[in-house]
């Protein structure tokens, strides 16, 4: 049987050969909560080490707020780190393995940011081990950012049979590991780190992110990643909607959460 010709041309998020990139990017306002708490209020000329910056929209936010701060970016996507690189002030094409081979010799950082990374990865344990092992972020404070597998909308979705891929999200094309609340906790405690405090993103606004994404879509095709987070709209939801939002959030988060955030040291 031949299928419809149409449907052979139609953009399938699974061919992950359609596009070199195909994220919209948004700062993490609850890494930002984070960092300001625990790092960056402490002094000036915080080093922050980000693996998987993607193209620096974390990094744009937080020297933002705290220009003295450097931030060291990696990240495999080579599309990313040309995007990167007018966000952070040093980016590295490569995975942490490979960063973590040519600076032996870098000085502590007093933060690792690993936002949305550990569902890309097949062995998670022996990932966060490797960056463990890393001498430069011995003392850093860990800032470790999932998709909340539990959100409301998912287990409405799985209570439906409704499953499918997506270009990002919860489920994003490359995700290969899914998480809650416990389970992220579980994983950083086993690898030997100590939680230290907990945040999460609301998922109220985020559940119509498919549609947010037709809004964005050419502008993602000419390179601008960052379109939404320069937006007008975007910026008046940060200011009037995301905080209201956050505030329910926090109620019950391993419901309400898109994304679980947690601070630990290791031990």
């Amino acid at each position: 049987m031949t299928s419809d010709p149409a449907m052979r041309t139609k953009a399938f998020p699974l061919d992950l050969a359609r596009t070199s990139y195909s994220y919209v990017e948004r700062p993490n306002p609850a890494i930002q909560s984070l960092l300001a708490k625990h790092v960056t209020s402490r002094g000036a000329g915080a080093r922050v080490l980000d693996i998987g910056c993607g193209c620096g929209a974390n990094a744009r936010a937080l020297k933002e707020r705290s220009p003295d701060a450097r931030v060291f970016g990696v990240e495999p996507n080579a599309r990313a780190v040309e995007l990167a690189r007018s966000s952070c002030d040093e980016v590295f094409l490569g995975t942490s393995d490979d960063w973590a081979r040519t600076s032996a010799d870098a000085a502590p950082f007093d933060a690792l940011v690993l936002s949305d990374v550990l569902e890309h990865v097949a062995d998670p344990i022996a990932f966060v081990r490797s960056v463990a092992a890393i001498p430069a972020v011995k003392t850093a404070l860990w800032i470790v950012s999932v998709p909340n597998y539990a959100v409301w909308y998912n287990r409405v979705r799985t209570m439906l049979g409704v499953q499918g891929y997506s270009w990002s999200g919860l489920w994003d094309r490359t995700h290969l590991r899914f998480y809650t609340h416990r389970t992220v906790r579980e994983l950083l405690e086993y690898c030997g780190l100590a939680i230290v405090d907990a945040a999460c993103t609301p998922s109220l606004v985020q559940s119509t992110a498919p549609v947010l994404r037709k809004l964005f879509e050419r502008d993602v095709e000419h390179g601008d990643h960052l379109a939404l987070a320069e937006s007008r709209a975007y910026r008046a939801y940060r200011t009037v909607v995301e905080p209201l939002e956050s505030r329910v959030c926090e109620l019950w988060p391993g419901l309400l959460a898109f994304q679980i955030v947690i601070a630990a040291r290791l031990t």
